[in-house]
């Protein structure tokens, strides 16, 4: 049986990353899979699991953030967790304190789930998008408010 496995999917979105490349497009018997690291395309033979084009948080949109507020950029696309598991307590909430690193979410794409961490010590000051929403690459998912302006 000819085709491309979730393994290799896996190992493509990897690669991608691993070499800062535009896109990887694969062909292998019928089967197709072309990954863009824009999130803008994506395109196989097999259905998608979700639409591809995954609209923006209109909260992201307001206009330009205050120079003392940072947003929160989602790694990659995927869908967007507040918790590590569905019992347990959330990363963070609006209000808490947090240091250059700290986890504050993750994103889960095909299975696999990928930290994101603080870019900068500061208070969360909202966040953009809900628990479970899905998220393109570089999507604003919350803010940090900064002690001092960038």
């Amino acid at each position: 049986m000819s085709g491309i496995s979730d393994d290799d999917v896996r190992w493509l979105l990897e690669l991608l990353q691993q070499e800062n490349l535009a896109e990887i497009e694969i062909r292998e018997g019928e089967s197709e899979v072309l990954i863009s690291a824009s999130g803008q395309s994506l395109r196989s033979a097999a259905p998608a699991p979700f639409p591809l084009q995954v609209p923006h948080s209109s909260a992201a949109a307001d206009g330009p953030l205050p120079d003392n507020h940072l947003p929160v950029l989602s790694p990659m696309a995927g869908v967007f967790y507040r918790k590590p598991s569905p019992d347990a307590p959330p990363f963070v909430e609006v209000g808490d304190h947090v240091e250059h690193g700290d986890t504050v979410g993750v994103v889960e794409a095909m299975k696999l789930f990928n930290e994101i961490p603080a870019p900068a010590s500061g208070r969360i000051a909202r966040f953009l998008v809900e628990n479970e929403e899905r998220v393109d690459a570089d999507q604003p998912v919350m803010i940090i408010e900064l002690p001092h302006p960038r």
